[in-house]
């Protein structure tokens, strides 16, 4: 050691390195003991023995965003085959198109008719005579049921009672230009009844099925006897 000015030698004083390195041994040699001792004491962080833990612990599957297993995973097997559950069947839908409307019948008008009566028929004491209607126009036109019909005088009185109707109304007569279709009047012959006859007619007052315009025609002397005045519905042509 060094002396200073021939005084009592001086004491050197440890370096720094010295003095870390006692430091260094000494934490290792508690550390190393406390480890003996408090062996089921966790390791510090950042200590050596903290990788083993985590290398201990069990692993388990990472579990997906948003749930608490795999939505893809395999079920549990149960021990037998999964049943599918059926589809309920969906309420089917009607295709089926609406039924088309009919087409709107066009009625004859008297503007396009000409009406005329038949051939008298006299026979088993019953008179009938037709009443036609030929359709004049340049389109075709139709006939349903029955005509109103009344008897006319000179005078144009009326004669009687106007016709009733007899039997059924039948179907739609379709009349192409030129076409005709006819309703039958009907009574009784002369002396057949006791029931006295009418007026002789000179006209025929008719009103065409589903028109409320008339017409008019020859009578050609027709008379009702035996109280008995009927008409039947059209049919197609100019007579019986």
């Amino acid at each position: 050691m060094a002396q200073r000015n021939g005084g009592a030698p001086m004491r050197r004083r440890p370096s720094a390195l010295s003095v870390s390195a006692l430091l260094v041994g000494a934490l290792a040699t508690v550390t190393a003991c406390g480890a003996d001792t408090n062996s089921g004491a966790p390791a510090p962080p950042g200590s050596a023995d903290a990788p083993s833990s985590a290398a201990s612990a069990p692993r388990h599957p990472t579990t997906p965003p948003g749930g608490g297993r795999d939505d893809k995973a395999a079920p549990a097997s149960t021990g037998r085959a999964a049943t599918k559950a059926p589809k309920a069947a969906e309420p089917s839908v009607a295709t089926e198109a609406a039924p088309a409307a009919p087409a709107a019948r066009r009625i004859c008008s008297k503007d396009q008719l000409k009406l005329s009566t038949g051939r008298v028929d006299i026979g088993a004491g019953n008179v009938h005579v037709p009443l036609a209607f030929t359709n004049t126009g340049d389109a075709s036109c139709t006939l349903t049921g029955f005509p109103g019909v009344s008897l006319l005088d000179g005078p144009g009185t009326a004669i009687g009672e106007p016709a009733e109707r007899r039997g059924p109304a039948g179907p739609t007569v379709v009349l192409k230009p030129g076409g005709s279709a006819y309703a039958s009047l009907h009574t009784l012959n002369k002396g057949v009844s006791d029931k006295p006859c009418w007026r002789t007619a000179s006209e025929i007052r008719v009103y065409p099925p589903d028109s409320y315009r008339s017409m008019k025609t020859s009578a050609r002397s027709f008379q009702v006897c035996g109280g008995v005045f009927d008409v039947t519905a059209v049919e197609p042509g100019s007579g019986p």
